[in-house]
């Protein structure tokens, strides 16, 4: 399976094999969208999976001995910068910590409320740039997670000539356009213009899935050349079979010798529960011993509850709630069925689902929706079974195929384990990422001077 690119094919190979130990420590700068969810997803709170998948990366970055400097906004009107995250400090600034700069930018506000113009985030990316100007010098390469109407950061690496990695996990015009909520009139200007010109400065763009690395190329004019696919992965010593700590939970809730069924994630449109619950429903007539453990929160968690009563489930199905990602191996580790449900889309899956991975590392037998990144990553029938995304029949015949064969259960879950610890672990991730970052620094990449002003 080859997730390379033009940029250097050899550089994302899931099998690649790194002594990170023989590799210079290099000066990175990480600048998240936000400072306060990374805090919280270092110290284990619930956070998005965004701040969660970064948390990761940093942690394994600082033990692999390279030195961190994390720079983010904390608010619209303040940038931290720090080595240490639980010691935020304020980033040095000039031009933008002075009185004309903080009464221009409450004037402009008060003059785009009047005319009921959106906020545009001007003021607060040119914080974010004079902060960057005062704290990047002396880093080697700089590498930022794309968020919505930034652009402060790439302006910096660009004035500085310093390399620039840009981690790009999802269109999110597209994203709102999907949700319901698009994005219009000059904010989708705004963000149209912010992301084409961080894809232009960036010597190197991480993507986490080949259809998003195509959706780049084909809606952004990204160039293939400087963009590598590194899919997500999973903590594999913290999600592993764990039998003891699963008849623990099952005790706790009272499901000691009943068929548990298992979702990890959020309530959102691209989380397909609704046809999970409707194939669950068809389960519990021929199985009435079976549970369904939903994991997570999210806009549509009532409307699935409400689901599950009108189908007279709801005593065979628990919603949990949101859970801290700590907690979620000693979770997994009671199903006996793991699911990632996702629906029929107008546009391809992009995404590269971290709840995935992290089943397959817990040993888990998986149910998946043949979308996207999963075709590849999930082997019908070796480590897992996939079904049509949106088939309510189809899922359903998975669910019984597995609850009646608890040898083809432990048979994918032992191969799933075996996949995850193999290709899917931080621990290559991090070795592939570190061998972006040296290539972007020994090649001197300058950002590209086709790049248009914002």
């Amino acid at each position: 399976m080859d997730y390379g690119t033009g940029f250097d094919n050899h550089l994302a190979q899931p099998d690649l094999q790194i002594d990170t130990a023989s590799s210079s420590p290099l000066r990175i700068a990480i600048c998240p969208p936000e400072f306060q969810p990374l805090l919280q997803a270092m110290n284990g709170e619930s956070t998005d999976a965004t701040y969660l998948i970064q948390s990761y990366i940093a942690q394994g970055l600082l033990a692999h001995g390279h030195s961190l400097t994390f720079i983010a906004p904390r608010s619209l009107t303040e940038v931290v910068s720090t080595q240490v995250v639980s010691q935020p400090a304020l980033a040095p600034r000039t031009w933008s910590g002075s009185a004309w700069f903080e009464f221009s930018s409450r004037a402009a506000w008060w003059l785009q409320r009047r005319l009921r113009v959106p906020y545009l985030n001007m003021f607060s990316n040119y914080r974010l740039l004079d902060a960057c100007l005062q704290c990047l010098p002396g880093h080697d390469v700089v590498y930022e997670r794309n968020s919505m109407y930034r652009f402060g950061v790439a302006m910096a690496c660009k004035r500085l000539r310093l390399p620039y990695v840009l981690y790009f996990e999802a269109d999110d015009i597209l994203e709102h356009d999907v949700m319901g909520r698009p994005v219009t009139g000059l904010l989708r200007w705004r963000l149209s213009k912010a992301l084409r010109f961080n894809l232009s400065v960036a010597n190197c763009v991480i993507c986490v899935s080949e259809p998003a690395r195509q959706h780049l190329i084909a809606a952004w004019d990204a160039s293939p050349q400087k963009i590598v696919v590194l899919p997500n992965a999973a903590d594999v010593r913290r999600f592993q079979p764990a039998s003891e700590i699963g008849q623990q939970i099952r005790a706790a809730l009272g499901m000691d010798n009943n068929p548990i069924v298992m979702f990890v994630g959020s309530f959102y449109k691209w989380h397909d529960v609704a046809t999970l619950i409707t194939s669950f429903a068809q389960i519990v007539r021929v199985y009435p011993e079976t549970r369904l453990v939903l994991i997570g929160d999210g806009e549509q968690r009532q409307d699935m509850m409400q689901l599950s009563a009108s189908l007279d489930i709801g005593r065979a199905v628990r919603f949990t709630g949101s859970v801290p990602h700590a907690e979620i191996p000693r979770w997994l580790a009671a199903a006996d069925i793991a699911v990632a449900p996702y629906p029929q889309m107008q546009h391809e899956m992009w995404l590269s689902p971290i709840k995935v991975f992290e089943y397959m590392a817990s040993g888990k037998a998986v149910v998946a929706s043949a979308v996207g990144q999963l075709n590849k990553v999930i082997s019908d029938g070796q480590s897992g079974l996939l079904v049509p995304p949106g088939d309510a029949t189809a899922m359903t015949a998975a669910l019984r195929r597995l609850i009646e064969n608890e040898g083809l259960r432990s048979q994918l879950g032992r191969y799933a384990r075996d996949e995850a610890v193999r290709k899917y672990s931080w621990e290559h991730y991090l070795s592939r990422l570190e061998r972006v970052c040296a290539a972007v620094v020994a090649h001197k990449l300058a950002p590209c001077d086709r790049s248009s002003a914002v």
